[in-house]
């Protein structure tokens, strides 16, 4: 009984890309968060390209799509959804991840880096 969830939401997990880097500083014998920052400026050209990648037409000729991040980590999948700071990829599993759109460095396709449309 101790182990059930609170809550059960049927559907796929999602699972959030979140870069190894401390967020914490510390001061003393205290620890204190860092301010938060203020907004990121997204690239315009990747925000079109995602919400190109993002229509069902998109979605099937565009496959297998890999999504290179500034750390050189590769996630190969679709664009499941899109919001104002992250994208959603679907994993070739079933799987969702969520990654900070100016984490995304590049996007291939069949070895080739994805022709930028405007």
């Amino acid at each position: 009984m101790e182990n059930d969830p609170l809550l059960f939401v049927h559907g796929p997990p999602v699972y959030r890309h979140v870069p190894k880097v401390s967020r914490w500083q510390e001061e003393s014998t205290s620890i204190f968060p860092e301010p938060l920052a203020k907004a990121v400026e997204i690239d315009p050209l990747m925000w079109k390209r995602l919400l190109f990648l993002k229509t069902d037409l998109a979605k099937h000729v565009y496959k297998p799509l890999c999504f290179q991040f500034k750390d050189g980590e590769k996630i190969c999948g679709a664009v499941d959804a899109l919001h104002l700071e992250s994208v959603q990829i679907r994993l070739p599993e079933g799987d969702l991840v969520a990654v900070e759109i100016q984490d995304i460095q590049e996007i291939w396709w069949r070895g080739k880096i994805l022709p930028v449309r405007i």
